[in-house]
């Protein structure tokens, strides 16, 4: 099968969690990036995995669309025994001119989703033993319990 060889007009990396802002990075993937990286870290269940050095990367495309990123970055020198490195997945991303909200709540939905697609399933995040889904509502990214649709909190302000 051939696959033709894409021609990204924009590649920028930056860490999971910072910096605020990243120069020629569109401020609203750094934002809905580092909502979803806050929310990685807590309401996990499944394998001990490490992600302080994970690494988000976007890459854009002339007509507007991207392409998304995270990676597991350099191995940390002190690692926690029985914990493993994220394993790396990439998704496209509809459009760059979406709202930030509405840009979070894709990017949450598409990193749940590859995280439990893996052979080492991820349930990300829970509630009790509750799958928490993300949504978009009242203009809003938002962790929403599915049975009773109830919001539990913004995407990025789990604890």
């Amino acid at each position: 099968m051939y696959l033709p060889e894409i021609d990204y007009v924009d590649v920028w990396s930056f860490p999971i969690m910072g910096p605020d802002a990243v120069d020629g990075v569109p401020a609203k993937f750094v934002d809905a990036c580092q909502a979803v990286g806050r929310d990685l870290q807590c309401r996990w269940h499944g394998p001990s995995t490490y992600m302080q050095n994970c690494v988000w990367t976007v890459s854009t495309l002339d007509d507007g669309y991207c392409h998304l990123a995270l990676d597991a970055g350099p191995r940390p020198r002190h690692k926690t025994a029985g914990t493993s490195p994220l394993k790396g997945f990439s998704f496209g991303v509809p459009h760059i001119e979406q709202p930030t909200p509405k840009l979070t709540a894709l990017i949450a939905g598409e990193v749940q989703d590859q995280l439990a697609g893996g052979p080492s399933y991820v349930q990300w995040p829970i509630e009790k033993n509750r799958l928490l889904m993300p949504s978009f509502r009242d203009g809003r990214a938002v962790w929403v319990v599915r049975s009773s649709d109830r919001v539990v909190t913004e995407i990025g302000a789990l604890v």
